[in-house]
């Protein structure tokens, strides 16, 4: 209970301390001025609208219809007639009468900010407009911005819209002060009494060197002051003209003149806080006074009622009738000029041909300079004003008002009426009869009732009204209220507003000077307050003598001086309206920056590029020195053997072809043999074939190319580092031909004519086509169409050309795709070659081609007979027999030995009954080949060439091979060797992949041939592509509806949701496809974090979910949703450069809109600073940079070839997400989203992350390696504690000499069971070519292994194959890892059957490869899986690809050695050693997975293969597939 009295005690003091402090000094803003009403009169209240509105929508839309332009009404009515004297005031006031009326205007209104965003209103120009259309164009038009509301009006009719008043309602010298307390602390001298000074006389306020605001307006030089070289007043509006800055430093003189005062008289110790606000106390009441009781009487002709106290029931609060009508009066007293008088004299300033005044209207806001062009410019200029007549009071105003009034830099001179006119509709005021009505007057019925003496005198006023209007109720309110003034002042209208206002503000102020209740003076002070004027204020604050100046400064008399009225003939006219480009000074830098975005990705590009040669030229540079090391100590050992020379070079391949480097190694058999560094053989060309060598020496760039003229053939341009090498190499040929009796002519030519000269490879391979194309075509019987060339002529001379062309040996190899050094070349090519030139003719090798596809089998027979009856004897003995059927092996790259090669020649003649013989004619060649006679019934030569050079005769061939094969007895038709279930009926195997198919499902496998349609082949392939990706599509169309939806909403939203926001109005259409955007990036770029969760996706395998969602593909999804990331990212940035230019164009007040940027009116923000002066901007461009960089070094060449400048880039991944949540933070078009989508991601990608990284920690040790052929190299490491995984799974792996941070990923070979695990890794790219040399035996010389980091395992497809009754695994090349795993786990789990349950019966594994010897070690794996796999449950087919698969006679021969073998062996290949069937060619998937649908109906299939997907649909429909 003490505890609550205590709190209550407290609150009662601090309020009671609160309100007595408030008691005795006035806030500056005017709040809490009534305790019962604390915001009544306070800064920034809305107008009160005692007048009902007439908003048509009874809410906010300004009344319109029917209302003429107000730029019409203000030229009509109120233009001043420049051909008549207008004459000066008809009551004798003053100018600084007139003046003083805008001191009251800024002292107690300020509704100058226009809404947010900006509402503009169109004012339409009258066709040939002096002022604003002098073109006479009718398309003009002048702009009204509406002015700011309060934002929780004008929703509803009950709450129509109410302007906001951003001055105090009170006479509180706001116009002194300011109206808000941080003003007023920056006016205020530091630990003093006295406003600021800028000198030591405190003559001139102190300089703005804090940027005070004020309103941002051109001068007449159309440029905007620098707001910290002028002076720190209270009021905004203060600089408008040198009469109001006169007045401001009076007001500024006169605080500082009673402090000084009251600091002398100080009797009582005040502090100087107390002394400054005693003096503002002072000055207000003196304000008070000197309006209410001194201007304003004058005004009205007519005095306020007498004084009755306060009263906290009036509100003191601005009407809108008041700012919008009444006050707008004094505009038609303003004069043209500002009269300036010499201090002590009546001479005026600068006086010839009468006084000259300065022009308002080219005055405004150059007040500052004017006034300081002279000593005393604050006092000539009050002394001129006081003595100078204001305009009459009629309706006719000033052309410095009228239409010389000054506006913003976009639209400098405005029309003053016509804006107030304009004011009048956008506050929603009625019609004038409605106002006269509402206020209680009478309404007025006729036109001249409005002004009856002006009607009198001058009926062509109300003439016009009624033109204009057509009904007197339309008559605007300010229109009507003008036209009521007399010469006596404004009309009853206007007055009796006025009386109302001045009536309630002062009843309503609390701290009225009169108020004796709040005892702020004594009654004394009250009677000395009542007595101060305008011309006390004036000499005690200036130095203008009592006598210079008359008592009544508001009237003019000749006390002083004699009157004076400036002439508007007598000044300079006023300079005209200009407006004004916002973009212009930006054109170049908006040029320049937009073009350096165009050229981040470009420099990224040729950053990577230039680091992924870097890269390259290392790795080769190291590769090249090992090799040559090795060739150099070959070459040595060989030319000290067989006196060889070999030189380095270059070889240039043609124009736009990048040169090769060689190495030139001279024979002594007059032969030159082209390799290239790591010792591949290129080329080999013979120079015995002509008497004579041309030989073509450049005679400039450095001397350092020749060329090889060779005839037949291409020529050989080389080019050596240096002429002297060229030389040494151009004698060591010579020599080389003189010693074969041979000739070299060399010629001296130009480079560029060697280069024009040379009969490069790729002219040649150009000929050699149209060689192919006759010889087809007379082959073949196909069209040969000339019209393919370019001309007639040309056609002829090729034809020509053709028939004297002859093909090289090298040529001849790569039309039957054979090394030219195998046997079978060189038989048939020595065959062929009749005239023993080293050439074939075309007629020889046509006669090949008919031969080989046309002849009947025995002459196939008798032309490979012959090939190898070198000695043309008519017979072979037993090694031509073994040399045969060795060079068909040797094409195989079949690891037979001799030993085994004879044997298998000596089983074939035993099973024919020829054992005893020693030697073999034909016949009994044929005899030999007799039980496969069916193999080769149809064999023939598969030319390369052929199926190059013409696409379409496939179809064409298959009609003949039709034809071929009807015409053979039904009988005795045989299909063709390599068809596998021919293979497979005739040679069962367990191990084969029709073991256990029906005998009736396998004669399904027959080649079948539809006719073909264009139109039914795309369906087909498009519908067989739904199929096999239908859940992948699914997938798709879900992630991109997602990816528009957002994009929809958010385009909606601010079409339509915010039109009104401003944002569409400035950017049009641009912020909507932004705010689109930027929704798709915050999802796109939120989801790759997902995507990269692979210890969650290997778990989620494992659930239900892996049936419905593939996972396999996430890699795949990964780089989707990255390149849709990028393409909203382009639409985005592509968007806000149109936004940009957009915002760059509009003037600062428009740029409200943006809450979270401030800027200041006077300042002028350009394109620049959209980029690079506030966050958002900034940030954005490093998001550009950062995403240039991360996608250009993630494409798959710089991933190939510069994967640490990949990996190293993509952790930036983390600053982009860090600077997009920064980018997003600034508010400036809506709140932060991207949390919504990033926060969850995150989270889980953080997770994941961390159980990736607890086990990267620890180091492997690495207990083998192996090279391995085809370049493969073998590590097997230790097996980490707690590291299970399933087989088919993969890993990544960092070598800690390679970088600890540099992971790729390899698929694991062993098997879960094994206690080690094992990698076989192909070396394609430099990182894995390292891997292979720091892991070489030779390199590590017995010192230990390097450690290896260890991430995973993580989940692959091919992991759930234990699942399904039957799997049928399909892999090719070195993708085939995975299942080296599968097949070891498989039988093993298969053996420990009593152990595992395996849903898995039979295991199907296909194995495609070029050659079985790419892949050597994956044998010893079948090897192993053979030997324990008892029970054939599982059949492997082993496919080489490297032989032609139809009608082939080498395959064909293959096929029969093999069977051979397998006779000979047991069953074992004789290419792979394996019982596994091994056939030669392409597998025929489709009709493979049909047939094991068929074998095992009733039982779930699941098939892996990334081929079969893409090419063979029924796998998708009979199996479950991934």
């Amino acid at each position: 209970m003490n505890v609550y009295h205590f709190i209550l005690f407290f609150l009662l003091h601090e309020c009671h301390s609160h309100f007595a402090e408030s008691s005795l000094v006035q806030r500056i803003d005017g709040w809490y001025n009534n305790f019962a009403h604390i915001n009544w009169g306070g800064a920034g209240e809305p107008l009160i609208h005692n007048i009902t509105t007439a908003y048509t929508d009874f809410t906010y839309k300004v009344p319109s219809n029917g209302l003429p332009s107000a730029r019409v009404i203000s030229n009509t009515l109120f233009r001043q007639n420049m051909s008549l004297d207008s004459g000066g005031s008809f009551l004798n006031r003053s100018a600084l009468f007139a003046f003083f009326g805008q001191l009251v205007d800024f002292e107690l209104t300020d509704v100058d900010d226009t809404t947010c965003p900006a509402e503009l209103l169109s004012i339409p120009v009258p066709r040939c407009d002096p002022d604003y259309d002098p073109q006479c164009s009718g398309t003009m038009s002048m702009p009204y911005e509406r002015a700011a509301y309060d934002k929780n009006s004008g929703q509803t009719p009950n709450s129509p819209r109410q302007q906001l008043n951003a001055a105090t309602s009170y006479i509180d010298a706001g116009f002194v002060y300011g109206t808000n307390t941080v003003r007023a602390a920056f006016l205020r001298e530091d630990k003093t009494a006295y406003l600021a000074s800028g000198d030591k006389w405190r003559k001139y306020p102190e300089m703005n060197d804090i940027g005070v605001p004020y309103d941002a307006y051109p001068s007449v030089s159309h440029k905007i002051a620098n707001p910290l070289k002028l002076w720190k007043l209270g009021d905004k509006h203060v600089h408008e003209n040198p009469a109001v800055l006169s007045l401001g430093v009076l007001f500024y003189r006169w605080h500082n003149y009673l402090a000084k005062k009251f600091i002398h008289e100080d009797q009582e110790n005040l502090s100087q806080a107390d002394l400054f606000a005693k003096s503002r106390k002072w000055v207000i009441a003196s304000l008070q006074n000197i309006i209410v009781y001194e201007w304003l009487p004058k005004l009205m002709k007519t005095k306020l009622p007498p004084y009755q106290g306060y009263k906290s029931s009036t509100e003191p609060g601005i009407t809108a009738v008041f700012d919008a009508l009444a006050l707008r009066y004094i505009m038609t007293l303003i004069p043209a000029g500002i009269h300036q008088r010499r201090v002590g004299s009546c001479d005026h300033i600068d006086s010839h041909l009468g006084p000259k005044a300065l022009r308002l209207c080219n005055t405004y806001f150059e007040s500052q300079n004017i006034l300081l062009e002279r000593e005393d410019g604050i006092e000539e200029t009050l002394l001129g004003l006081a003595n100078q007549l204001s305009e009459r009071e009629d309706i006719q105003i000033v052309e410095d008002i009228q239409s010389k009034w000054f506006g913003p830099l976009h639209y400098s001179r405005q029309d003053h009426v016509a804006q107030t006119i304009m004011r009048g509709r956008d506050y929603g005021l009625p019609d004038y009869n409605t106002v006269r009505k509402e206020i209680g007057m009478r309404q007025i019925t006729e036109w001249g009732e409005i002004n009856p003496a002006l009607n009198r005198t001058n009926p062509e006023v109300f003439e016009s009204l009624m033109k204009l209007y057509g009904d007197v109720n339309m008559i605007d309110p300010f229109v009507g209220g003008m036209l009521e003034t007399t010469s006596e002042g404004p009309g009853e209208l206007f007055t009796a507003i006025l009386a109302d206002q001045f009536t309630r503000i002062r009843a309503g102020d609390r701290f009225w000077f009169e108020n004796k209740d709040s005892m702020l003076f004594t009654t004394a002070e009250i009677a000395e307050i009542r007595n101060i004027t305008l011309h006390d204020v004036i000499v005690k604050s200036t130095q203008i003598a009592k006598d210079d100046l008359q008592e009544d400064v508001f009237t003019v008399n000749a006390s002083a001086c004699p009157a004076v009225y400036v002439d508007v003939g007598m000044m300079e006219p006023c300079t005209g309206h200009k407006g004004y480009d916002y973009f212009a000074g930006s054109e170049i830098s908006f040029i320049i920056i937009w073009a350096c975005f165009g050229l981040i990705p470009l420099i990224c590009v040729l950053s990577a590029y230039i680091a992924a040669r870097c890269r390259t030229w290392r790795h080769n540079k190291h590769v090249r020195r090992q090799q040559m090391n090795r060739q150099a100590t070959n070459r040595d050992a060989e030319s000290r053997s067989k006196e060889l020379q070999s030189f380095n070079a270059l070889e240039w391949l043609g124009e736009k072809v990048s040169t090769r480097p060689v190495v030139i190694i001279l024979k002594p058999k007059c032969t030159v043999e082209l390799t290239s560094n790591r010792g591949t053989r290129l080329r080999t060309l013979g120079l015995c074939h002509s008497s004579d060598m041309e030989i073509y020496n450049s005679t400039n760039k450095g001397r350092t190319t020749l060329m090889i003229k060779v005839p037949k053939e291409y020529d050989m341009c080389l080019q050596f580092p240096s002429y002297a090498q060229r030389d040494l190499f151009e004698n060591a040929l010579c020599s080389l031909l003189e010693k074969n009796s041979r000739q070299a002519i060399i010629h001296e030519v130009k480079l560029k004519l060697i280069h024009n000269n040379t009969f490069t490879q790729i002219k040649r391979n150009a000929v050699l086509e149209k060689f192919f194309k006759t010889v087809f075509s007379e082959a073949f019987q196909m069209d040969y169409d000339p019209d393919l060339e370019d001309s007639e002529g040309e056609s002829t001379q090729t034809t020509a050309e053709i028939l004297e062309i002859e093909l090289s040996k090298e040529e001849f190899a790569h039309a039957l795709g054979i090394k030219p050094k195998s046997d079978f070349v060189e038989n048939m090519f020595s065959l062929l070659d009749s005239d023993r030139n080293g050439y074939i003719s075309y007629r020889n090798f046509l006669t090949a081609v008919v031969l080989f596809s046309k002849g009947s089998c025995q002459d196939k027979l008798q032309l490979v007979f012959r090939m190898f009856d070198t000695d043309s004897a008519g017979s072979l003995d037993k090694s031509g027999l073994i040399k045969m059927f060795n060079s068909v092996l040797e094409m195989a790259n079949s690891n037979l030995g001799k030993e085994e090669v004879i044997s298998l020649v000596e089983s074939m003649c035993s099973q024919n009954g020829l054992q005893e013989q020693t030697s073999f004619n034909f016949d009994d060649f044929c005899q030999i080949l007799s039980p496969q006679m069916d193999k080769i019934w149809n064999g023939g030569l598969e030319w390369r060439g052929r199926k190059n050079c013409y696409p379409t005769p496939q179809d064409r061939r298959k009609s003949t091979d039709t034809r071929r094969k009807s015409s053979i007895p039904l009988d005795t038709r045989r299909k063709s060797s390599a068809s596998i279930d021919e293979v497979l009926t005739k040679t069962p195997s367990s191990n084969s992949l029709m073991a256990n198919i029906p005998t009736e499902l396998r004669t399904r496998f027959e080649a079948t041939r539809e006719k073909y349609h264009p139109l039914k082949a795309k369906i087909k392939n498009l519908k067989h592509f739904i199929e096999n990706n239908r859940q992948n599509i699914f997938f798709l169309v879900l992630f991109y509806g997602i990816c528009w939806g957002l994009f929809a909403e958010r385009f909606y939203y601010y079409t339509v949701e915010r039109e009104h926001s401003g944002l569409r109005a400035l950017m049009s259409y641009g912020i909507s496809v932004t705010r689109g955007a930027a929704a798709g990036m915050s999802f796109t770029f939120s989801l790759l974090l997902l995507t990269m969760c692979r210890n969650m996706i290997t778990w989620l395998r494992g659930t239900f979910l892996n049936l419905y969602v593939p996972f396999d593909s996430h890699v795949a999804f990964h780089k989707v949703v990255a390149w849709t990331a990028l393409f909203f990212t382009g639409l985005h940035v592509l968007g806000y450069s149109f936004n940009f230019y957009q915002l760059a164009t509009q003037p600062t007040g428009h740029l409200c809109i943006f809450d979270s940027i401030v800027l200041r009116a006077d300042s002028q923000v350009g394109f620049v600073f959209w980029l690079f002066g506030n966050m958002t901007g900034f940030t954005g461009v490093l998001l550009v940079i950062l995403i240039c960089i991360i996608y250009v070094f993630a494409t798959q060449t710089a991933r190939q070839l510069i994967f640490n400048g990949f990996w190293l880039t993509h952790k930036l991944i983390a600053v982009l997400y860090i600077l997009t949540i920064i980018h997003g933070a600034s508010l400036i078009v809506q709140k932060p989203f991207f949390y919504v989508y990033f926060i969850v991601p995150a989270i889980l990608f953080t997770i994941d992350k961390v159980v990736s990284l607890s086990r990267k920690k620890t180091e492997i040790t690495v207990m083998n390696a192996e090279k391995l052929d085809s370049d493969i190299t073998y590590l097997e490491f230790k097996r980490p504690s707690k590291f299970e995984y399933k087989s088919g799974q993969w890993v990544k792996i960092a070598c800690l000499s390679q970088g600890r941070n540099e992971y790729h990923p390899f698929t694991l070979t062993s098997a879960p069971h094994e206690d080690t695990l094992s990698l076989h890794i192909r070396a394609l790219g430099p990182w894995t070519w390292n891997i292979r040399q720091t892991f070489d035996p030779e390199n590590l010389k017995d010192g230990p292994y390097p450690k290896l980091y260890l991430d995973g395992p993580y989940g692959a497809g091919q992991q759930d194959w234990y699942q399904y009754d039957v799997s049928v695994l399909v892999g090719a090349g070195i993708g085939v890892t995975p299942y080296a795993s599968i097949l070891k786990d498989f039988v093993h789990m298969a053996m420990m059957k009593n152990t595992y349950r395996m849903k898995c019966q039979k295991l199907y594994f296909v194995w495609v490869t070029a050659s079985q010897r790419h892949f050597e070690w994956l044998l010893d794996i079948i090897r192993e899986v053979e030997a324990f796999d008892k029970k054939g449950i599982v059949s492997i087919d082993i496919f080489i690809t490297k032989f032609f698969q139809n009608f082939d006679l080498r395959t064909s021969m293959l096929y029969i050695c093999e069977e051979h073998f397998q006779k000979l062996s047991g069953g074992c290949s004789v290419f792979t050693g394996l019982k596994a069937n091994t056939h030669f060619g392409r597998p025929k998937l489709n009709e493979m997975f049909e047939a094991v649908q068929k074998a095992h109906p009733m039982y779930t299939t699941f098939c892996r293969d990334p081929t079969a997907k893409q090419n063979y649909p029924v796998c998708n429909t009979s199996m479950h597939f991934t």
